[in-house]
Formats: C-alpha cells, sequence, structure tokens
C-alpha cells in the first residue's frame, strides 16, 4: 500500500494567524507539503482579486515563515496552479484545507481527475476556522477588505477604494505643503524634534525608515512610524519595534485599503505604533494627511535634501484629496 502525504493547499495571501495553524497542523502529519495555490485552483470571482499578492511574494513570504519556524527542513513548499500539478503525485494524499473558494476547485476538479487518472483515493481534512476577534473567521478577503489585520485584530472600516499611480502621472506628482529641514543647515532630526517639543502637535506621525530612525535616534518617538525597509540607497539594515506593531502588504505606486484601515487604526490607537510596508510606503503620505487630526504633523524624508515637516491643516487636507482622485481606482 502506497504511503499517504500530506498537502495544505492555501491561496496563503496576507500570511495570517490561520496559515500559522494550518502549518502547525501540516508539521505533524506524515511527508508534508505546503501548496500555495494560484491560476485555475483558485475559485473564481474572489474579493478584490486584483490586490492579491503575487504568487512569487506568497511563496517566499511562507518560506521566510517556516525558516523563522525552523520548520523548512520538515516542510516544502511548491507553487501549484493547474491540475496537472497534483496529476504529478502518485501517491494517494490527504488534502487539507480551510473550507472555501480553493476547495470547490480541488474537489470538483482535480480529486476527480487523480482518481480517474492515477487510481488513487485522496482524503480532505477540512480545518475549522480560526475565529477573528470579532468572531467572524479570519480570511485574507477580510484583510484586503481592511477589516482586520492578520492576527486577528479589527481595524477602523474604511470605504476608500484601491488607487494605484500611473507611471506617467508619477513626475507630475506633487505633495502636500510643509517646511524643508535641510541637511545643509545641519541635522534635520535635531531641529525637527526642537520644534515639536515646542508646538506638542496631537500626533506625529513619521512616513520612512531614515526619517523614523534619526528621529528616535533623537530620543524621540513618534504616535505612529511607517516603514517598508526600503531606502533610496537599497535596503535599510534595522529593525523596528515599537509597543503595538501591525504589517500590512501595500506595493509601489499604490495604496490598498489595508493600509487605510490600519493607518487610520494605528493613528487612533493612543500608543506608539509600528505599521511594517511589506512593499512601498510611498503614497502612504495620503492616507496620513487624510486621516490624521488637524494640529498633527507627518514628517518624510526627501532624498539628499533632509526632512519635511508637513502640518496637518484643512489645506493640506484638501490639496491631498485633490490628488488623490487623480490616481485611478483598481476595478
Amino acid at each position: 500500500m502506497k504511503r499517504m502525504v500530506t498537502w495544505a493547499l492555501n491561496l496563503f495571501d496576507r500570511l495570517h494567524l490561520g496559515h500559522e495553524v494550518m502549518i502547525d497542523r501540516l508539521a505533524e502529519m506524515p511527508d508534508p507539503i505546503v501548496g500555495v495555490t494560484d491560476g485555475e485552483l483558485v475559485g473564481r470571482g474572489l474579493e478584490l482579486e486584483k490586490l492579491i499578492q503575487p504568487p512569487e511574494i506568497r511563496v517566499k513570504r511562507l518560506t521566510e515563515y517556516l525558516v523563522r519556524s525552523r520548520l523548512s527542513d520538515i516542510i516544502d513548499v511548491r507553487h501549484v496552479a493547474i491540475v496537472e500539478d497534483l496529476l504529478t503525485i502518485k501517491e494517494p494524499v490527504t488534502f487539507m484545507m480551510y473550507e472555501g473558494p480553493c476547495c470547490t476547485e480541488i474537489e470538483s476538479g482535480a480529486i476527480e481527475k487523480r482518481r480517474n487518472s492515477l487510481g488513487v483515493s485522496d482524503n480532505i481534512e477540512y480545518l475549522k476556522p480560526v475565529r477573528a476577534h470579532d468572531g467572524d473567521k479570519i480570511a485574507s478577503a477580510r484583510i484586503r477588505r481592511g477589516e482586520i489585520d492578520r492576527q486577528g485584530r479589527r481595524l477602523r472600516r474604511t470605504h476608500e477604494k484601491p488607487r494605484r499611480l500611473q507611471f506617467e502621472g508619477r513626475a507630475g506628482l506633487k505633495t502636500p505643503k510643509g517646511d524643508v529641514y535641510n541637511i545643509k543647515d545641519g541635522k534635520p532630526e535635531e531641529r525637527v524634534v526642537q520644534r515639536i517639543e515646542t508646538e506638542s502637535p496631537e500626533v506625529v506621525i513619521t512616513v520612512g525608515d531614515v526619517v523614523t530612525a534619526t528621529v528616535l535616534e533623537q530620543g524621540y518617538t513618534p504616535r505612529v512610524m511607517i516603514v517598508d525597509g526600503i531606502t533610496k540607497r537599497g535596503l535599510f539594515d534595522r529593525e523596528f519595534t515599537a509597543e503595538n506593531e501591525y504589517q500590512i502588504y501595500n506595493p509601489a505606486a499604490a495604496i490598498y485599503p489595508e493600509a487605510w484601515s490600519t493607518i487610520d487604526t494605528a493613528i487612533h490607537e493612543g500608543k506608539p505604533t509600528l505599521v511594517l510596508v511589506d512593499g512601498e510606503e510611498d503614497l502612504l503620505g495620503f492616507p496620513v494627511v487624510l486621516l490624521a487630526p488637524e494640529d498633527s504633523v507627518m514628517l518624510y524624508g526627501q532624498p539628499d535634501v533632509g526632512i519635511v515637516w508637513v502640518p496637518i491643516t484643512k489645506q493640506n487636507k484638501k490639496l491631498a484629496r485633490d490628488l488623490l482622485k487623480q490616481m485611478p481606482i483598481i476595478k
């Protein structure tokens, strides 16, 4: 009798707590393999389908998680996009899944084809859904909508649509107006922190790794810190920590709903909060200006120039909204 192997199948979009529970269960099974589904193995008409992470990113993040969890020598990762990918498995399989669109495609297509062409009898093990703090299940679609974060914590809801800045519009894109603290006049972070201590803005938000790091080095901790691990010169080799942390996916030249709701939540948390961006934070100053209360300030770095101090005012909010409307909605 052939030995049965175990495959856990899922989109693994926005690697979240439910995925971690699946991996824990998979590690206990014989010959465990995790399959990142794509293409025809994914149900049709998924909500905000265009916002799903590209498969190479999903595979990479999952592999990184297995390394951190010391499971990479136990569990293999595969990318499966067509039924034929599953027909290469000659042994009987236990398919481990959460109930959803993926299950329908596997049950109605792959398992039947495997039975007919290989003569094997597969099993399906359905996992109980992991519940978010609001009692509903944790799902990638809910994270894409900005309802919850990856740990199932509730976020402030958003009605903002996903937007993308077209390439031809990037050069002419303006930003809300602010004061520039130039490096030619000395360390800009020193003067910025002095101004914070003098004016006591309601909320201070930093956008960018370098500006966040330099302000922290001055002994001041902003209420919200938005970083992506990238600078003009490449990867930024520093780990940030805060009392409260969130992780979001937001690719370059885009603003996704989860960014809106997470930034809004962070601003109103009332304690230092770190927003780690998988992707880029190049446009996230727009949500900051529109969501932060007036009399707050946003700080961002201008490469080779210094730090820009952007006061949160009615004028800047209107400018940010007008500029945002120029970015096409991702249908």
